[in-house]
């Protein structure tokens, strides 16, 4: 039966060391019982820590913030473009050049030449977005098609190795479209994108291109 009236007038009383209270029995690896103890000990002495409300979400690869940088390229073995635009809204400072190699080297030399030149380029600039000119195939000329999509091919592999994102690809006409018309020659293009930047000088290459390309991609041409 049980004692109703039991005698606790002897027994000490327990008071608790925590000072936050109430506790509760947690299931932990036994080799980990110190170190977890000795932790919620100085968590308990020193306060609990503000905890965050809402957890903070990470600003997903390639999506536009208040400062952006977009990489544009004019693909060629001969005369490869870049461009960088890197601002917000409204402003857009631009950076380009051109990656030259020698047409008398092997094809694989000038591919190497351009993925080095254009790796460590991206790795300078960290581009938020990679735009690149998706060229026009015309199979009537095979030997210049085939040297510009291995160039192609090479530049993708290396955006996608140095940044980790596909690069976006326009057609010439639609970024064209964007700056000018689709019919655009260069000077036309090298014109617009003074008064864009304004700029008192621009060389008249591939870099005028890879400026009008970053700055479709900049807007948001081709980007889902």
């Amino acid at each position: 039966m049980p004692n109703r009236s039991p005698k606790t007038d002897h027994l000490n009383r327990q008071v608790p060391t925590w000072l936050h209270m109430p506790t509760k029995p947690i299931r932990v690896p036994i080799a980990l019982i110190e170190q977890i103890e000795s932790y919620a000990r100085m968590l308990d002495k020193s306060g609990l820590p503000e905890l965050e409300t809402e957890p903070k979400q990470s600003q997903p690869k390639g999506i536009k913030t208040d400062v952006m940088t977009y990489f544009g390229i004019k693909p060629s073995i001969s005369e490869l473009g870049w461009a960088v635009i890197r601002g917000s809204e409204g402003q857009h400072p631009c950076v380009d050049g051109v990656i030259q190699t020698d047409s008398k080297q092997a094809i694989a030399s000038r591919l190497a030449e351009i993925e080095l030149d254009l790796s460590l380029l991206l790795k300078q600039f960290q581009p938020t977005r990679v735009v690149l000119e998706n060229p026009f195939v015309n199979l009537e000329y095979k030997n210049t098609t085939s040297k510009t999509l291995q160039c192609l091919g090479v530049v993708q592999a290396t955006v996608y190795r140095q940044c980790g994102v596909a690069p976006v690809l326009l057609y010439a006409a639609t970024w064209k479209s964007h700056i000018d018309s689709p019919k655009a020659t260069r000077e036309d293009l090298a014109f617009s994108v003074r008064l864009l930047f304004g700029l008192d000088r621009l060389s008249l290459n591939a870099s005028v291109d890879a400026v009008a390309i970053a700055y479709a991609g900049f807007c948001g041409l081709g980007i889902q």
